[in-house]
């Protein structure tokens, strides 16, 4: 929070919005004038640019730069991500099926009511109520901006031209970068355009994997942990208060997420527990037995406000971008799933040229996986999320 003019102003996910839509506002109010200028100036009437900023219905914008694009040619250079991002095509097509297997099981499951509708609602619905904004925006700027860049990098390495890198925004929020691709990519051959799909799903696989393994450093991280919510018809009831911060339990130091994990983890039903805490800048020491089913005493803990807002970061980057590669395998266009199964019959082929073997079994794949048969898959799935989507609402 910050102290402003004698006056305390809470810094909030709702005044980070507030704030941003009022920035909003004044771009679009300044983009249209610029429009308007450029129409009266204009001979033949265009109004748009290959670079600066679009504007698409008042609410999003796609701003295109020629910044990034040295980024991409030099680590672009390097050939290796060529055999990489070939040997990237399998690993994809076997989550590619997984994924399809869950997303029709899942369909299926909605419908029987097996599942909440509110699992099928997308994502954005779910900000401010489930995930977080200011961590779920950071994550979706991580994901989308990283899994672009791989797009880039890889068809940098196979020497296909990109036309512009950029912003994605959403009411003046960004919601991360891209990559924009020559109709090169279009005009090459189906392998290359597989290999270049690949890359951006696995760069959000590796995103969730490091986001995982970094969270048990940051609960390691010294932080005062807090009781944060004491439960009714619970022991701690009327004992430990909220706000309390916890010293020590049954003698072991608490001084971290970890040492509190590490503390409780071994507390059984109807055992006497000591908790010291700090209430008012004292020490008080108290002991209560936990409930004889569960082995609890009712309460709530958290770490500092800065670990846990790095926590909620990672969680959610982890969780937005499983979703984000995942969702991307989908065999459905423009998803990056239709590219590489498509890339499969011609990577077949050419495992080793000339083996009539893997020629036979490439010429049967390519009767199964073509731009056809994909396409009847595009419209099933799609089909199947807009129906899903429509049927959360009811």
């Amino acid at each position: 929070m910050k102290i402003l003019s004698g006056e305390i102003v809470e810094i909030t996910s709702t005044n980070i919005l507030i704030a941003f839509l009022i920035i909003w506002s004044i771009i679009y109010i300044m983009n249209t004038t610029k429009k308007q200028q450029l129409e009266k100036k204009s001979d033949n009437g265009e109004n748009e640019t290959p670079m600066g900023l679009k504007i698409y219905y008042g609410l999003f914008g796609i701003l295109r730069t020629s910044a990034g694009l040295k980024i991409i040619d030099k680590v672009g250079k390097y050939k290796f991500w060529r055999k990489l991002s070939l040997w990237l095509i399998p690993i994809c097509m076997v989550i590619s099926i997984l994924t399809l297997y869950m997303f029709i099981t899942s369909t299926i499951n909605l419908f029987s009511g097996t599942v909440p509708k509110e699992t099928s609602k997308p994502v954005i619905f779910l900000f401010g109520n489930l995930i977080p904004w200011i961590p779920g925006i950071v994550a979706l700027i991580i994901g989308i901006t990283l899994h672009e860049l791989a797009h880039g990098i890889v068809a940098r390495a196979y020497n296909l031209k990109i036309k512009s890198t950029g912003l994605l925004l959403g009411l003046g929020i960004p919601l991360g970068a891209f990559v924009e691709l020559s109709d090169e990519f279009k005009e090459t051959n189906n392998k290359i355009r597989g290999a270049v799909a690949s890359a951006g799903p696995i760069a959000n696989v590796i995103i969730f994997f490091i986001a995982i393994f970094a969270m048990p450093f940051v609960m390691n991280i010294d932080s005062p942990i807090t009781i944060s919510n004491v439960l009714e018809d619970y022991p701690a009831q009327g004992v430990l208060l909220k706000g309390d911060v916890i010293y020590s339990i049954n003698d072991h130091k608490i001084n971290s997420l970890t040492s509190f994990q590490n503390a409780v983890k071994d507390i059984k039903p109807k055992e006497k527990i000591k908790i010291t805490i700090l209430r008012n800048n004292e020490l008080k020491t108290i002991t209560t037995l936990t409930t004889t089913k569960e082995g609890l005493i009712g309460i709530n803990a958290e770490a500092s406000a800065s670990i846990s807002f790095i926590l909620q970061t990672l969680y959610w980057t982890s969780m937005l971008n499983l979703m984000l590669g995942f969702f991307n395998l989908l065999p459905a266009l423009p998803l990056d799933g239709f590219y590489i199964w498509n890339a499969l019959p011609e990577l077949i082929r050419d495992l080793k040229k000339g083996n009539k073997i893997l020629n036979k079994i490439s010429t049967i794949t390519e009767h199964l996986i073509n731009e056809r048969s994909l396409t009847s898959i595009s419209l099933m799935v799609w089909g199947l999320i807009f129906v899903s989507m429509a049927y959360s609402f009811m």
